[in-house]
């Protein structure tokens, strides 16, 4: 099953995100294998063609090909989580239909 992992960083945080953003990248590591995508969220005018500053950055999300259970685990578990960097997180089931996985 996959699931998305919608995170809203609360606002003023972009040196606490630069901050923690290594321990992150670190803490995902063993998820890797089950992450379908993910990255983060930026505002219109951020151009996106090549590296984003993480300061500029001001959520995420992370498709996973798991089960609810590690999901709920990894976004209890992040340093992010644990800073209390979001204001909103939520996870849902997707169900994929364009492109259509079939084919």
């Amino acid at each position: 099953m996959r699931y998305a992992l919608i995170r809203r960083d609360r606002p003023g945080r972009a040196d606490q995100r630069a901050e923690l953003q290594p321990a992150h990248a670190a803490y995902q590591e063993p998820f890797l294998g089950m992450i379908v995508y993910g990255g983060g969220l930026v505002g219109d005018d951020i151009d996106t063609s090549g590296d984003v500053d993480i300061r500029d950055v001001t959520g995420n999300v992370i498709v996973f090909e798991a089960d609810r259970k590690t999901v709920e685990d990894f976004h209890r578990n992040d340093p992010y989580t644990a800073e209390d960097m979001f204001e909103f997180a939520m996870i849902e089931r997707i169900w994929q239909r364009v492109p259509d996985p079939a084919v």
